[in-house]
């Protein structure tokens, strides 16, 4: 699709992913997205969706096909899991979606877990996915007269929020179910996004690349946990011999055995055992 102005490759349809909280309205947007009551939504205290599910409709002559996914920070669900869930989207979606939608109720509370989602999504699926999400404001009505803009403004973190998926944003008054307005607004909006992509869309290929980097970064941590760990136990042992050996070294002269016995503790000690050697020289010492 790559070169293509996405004006003529419209008919090939639009695939959705929906992120975010559980709770917060994932299924109700997708249920509203597509015109009819598809996905199973309750309220935030008996939340529902707890694997990936594809849905598909035809919306103004188009295919759109749009997959709901676990929560963010499922306290049901083992980490790996929810990984492993949320990840499935992007083949359920193949060759990839068009668009990550990311929920957000307009009145829900910003904490500093709300705030780590874009870093959530960007560590699951890559740097550039948020060149392909769009936030969504779900339940509307509650804003009453005030605009879902000035609410932004007013919110700095909301802002960084917005800031962050490129400015993209909609909002949708989920107790008005027959507004396909909203639903044909929101389109264009990501239309106009898949075009400032230059008509590509999210590829399994990224996915694969993003889980390959966050793999070897897993990697990586627990090489530097486990070089950290060696280093404590180094010193919680020099901690408890050292000026001993010290001492014993300027009494009988010996330096050569502390320095012995020291390199032989970092190989050693630091794997939960002394060689031969190093308790040999520490005896001598002792």
């Amino acid at each position: 699709m790559k070169g293509v102005p996405w004006s003529v490759s419209i008919s090939a349809g639009i695939r959705i992913v929906l992120l975010g909280q559980t709770g917060v309205g994932k299924s109700a947007c997708g249920n509203t997205i597509l015109g009819q009551k598809v996905f199973r939504s309750a309220s935030r205290m008996n939340a529902v969706t707890t694997e990936y599910s594809e849905k598909h409709a035809t919306i103004s002559g188009r295919s759109v096909s749009v997959v709901d996914t676990p929560g963010f920070f499922d306290t049901e669900m083992r980490p790996g899991k929810l990984m492993t869930e949320i990840g499935k989207s992007v083949y359920l979606s193949s060759p990839g979606p068009h668009a990550f939608i990311i929920v957000f109720p307009v009145n829900m509370r910003i904490t500093e877990q709300e705030q780590q989602i874009p870093q959530q999504i960007e560590m699951m699926f890559g740097e550039e996915v948020l060149k392909y999400s769009i936030i969504v404001f779900t339940r509307g009505d509650l804003l009453e007269e005030e605009p879902i803009e000035t609410l932004i403004e007013k919110n700095c973190t909301l802002r960084h929020l917005v800031q962050q998926c490129g400015g993209r944003f909609h909002i949708f008054y989920n107790k008005d179910e027959n507004n396909r307005e909203q639903v044909n607004d929101l389109l264009q909006k990501i239309d106009s996004m898949i075009e400032q992509n230059g008509g590509e869309h999210y590829s399994n290929q990224m996915f694969e690349d993003a889980q390959r980097y966050r793999r070897e970064e897993e990697e990586r941590k627990l090489r530097e946990e486990e070089e950290h760990s060696e280093n404590t136990e180094f010193t919680k042992f020099f901690t408890k011999y050292g000026h001993h050996l010290r001492m014993s070294a300027f009494a009988v002269g010996r330096y050569e055995l502390l320095g012995d016995v020291i390199s032989a503790c970092v190989v050693g000690v630091c794997h939960g055992h002394v060689t031969q050697h190093a308790q040999t020289s520490l005896c001598v010492m002792l």
